[in-house]
């Protein structure tokens, strides 16, 4: 993966953490996740295309192959973080665990079940959903197919009730593959460089998306839940890729690059740490609830990391 992505995949993941750590006197930022999510989305379309568009483009394409590496990369840590929290939760299993063993939870248009068990992994059941469409949309990538999602997706999203903007909008699977698809447009766009960037645009680029969380609060429930920051990261990310700019520069060092490395561990796990900490120490101060729980996601996601790198060779 290109440096600067791999670094920008950890602090938008620490985003998605900060969108779940609640505790007294520090409140959740709501904004860090919708942002978080769309970033993920929008990253992962742009990786499978710049992965494995030649091959779809001289026909050496192999889908088991590509369905593969991709269970084989997600799929083990899921299922680990799924065991654990069956055990630490003394939960029966039901349909529930069956649906989330079977990453089909964001199917059903619920929170009861697609928030169920290890609930961030809502994502990968959503993302599962990208993968089995890409080499479908990379094939028929063209201007009307981007006419014909954009217009369904404006239809759904006018349609869409604000009591149902998460189940529908935010988590269901073929919604979300919009943001997949922008990605993919992302990478087209990359390719034929058509996104020429100064050396000021990715400190600008940052201020902006500072702006857009802080503007979060404010602005319509259903677009902040993606459009607002497609708007911003569609450019931040055709920015970033370039690798030309200061910013660039630091997140290319090697300790972004680790903790770039960690991004997914930290996804799976964060949630069900801050969780467990936040109930066995319920009288530490807030900021070194804050503190733990970080150290904590990050020093479980490295050991996850080292075992699964060793078995997984």
């Amino acid at each position: 993966m290109i440096e600067t992505l791999q670094s920008l995949r950890f602090i938008f993941v620490m985003l998605i953490f900060l969108s779940h750590f609640a505790y007294r006197d520090i409140r959740a930022l709501d904004a860090g996740g919708d942002c978080g999510v769309a970033f993920f989305f929008l990253l992962s379309g742009f990786a499978c295309s710049l992965g494995y568009g030649r091959q779809l483009r001289d026909g050496t394409f192999r889908y088991g192959h590509f369905l593969w590496r991709r269970l084989r990369k997600l799929y083990p840590l899921h299922l680990l973080c799924l065991l654990a929290w069956v055990l630490l939760g003394h939960s029966p299993l039901n349909l529930k665990v069956l649906l989330n063993l079977l990453l089909l939870q964001s199917w059903v248009p619920d929170a009861g079940w697609y928030f169920s068990c290890n609930s961030v992994s809502w994502f990968l059941s959503s993302l599962m959903c990208c993968y089995l469409l890409f080499p479908w949309a990379y094939r028929h990538l063209s201007k009307q197919l981007s006419v014909a999602i954009l217009a369904a997706y404006v239809a759904v999203y006018l349609l869409t009730p604000y009591e149902r903007v998460n189940a529908v909008l935010y988590v269901f699977p073929a919604v979300r593959f919009v943001d997949f698809y922008l990605g993919m447009l992302l990478c087209r766009w990359y390719e034929r460089k058509a996104f020429p960037a100064s050396r000021w645009a990715e400190p600008l680029l940052v201020v902006v998306v500072v702006l857009s969380l802080a503007a979060y609060p404010y602005v319509d429930a259903k677009f902040r839940n993606a459009p607002m920051y497609w708007l911003v990261l569609v450019p931040f990310i055709l920015v970033f890729v370039q690798q030309q700019g200061s910013v660039s520069r630091w997140l290319r060092s090697k300790p972004m690059l680790f903790l770039g490395s960690l991004a997914m561990p930290v996804f799976l796990t964060h949630q069900m740490l801050i969780g467990c900490l936040q109930h066995r120490l319920p009288d530490m101060p807030a900021v070194l609830m804050l503190a733990a729980c970080v150290l904590a996601t990050l020093m479980v996601s490295w050991t996850v990391q080292i075992i699964f790198s060793r078995l997984l060779r």
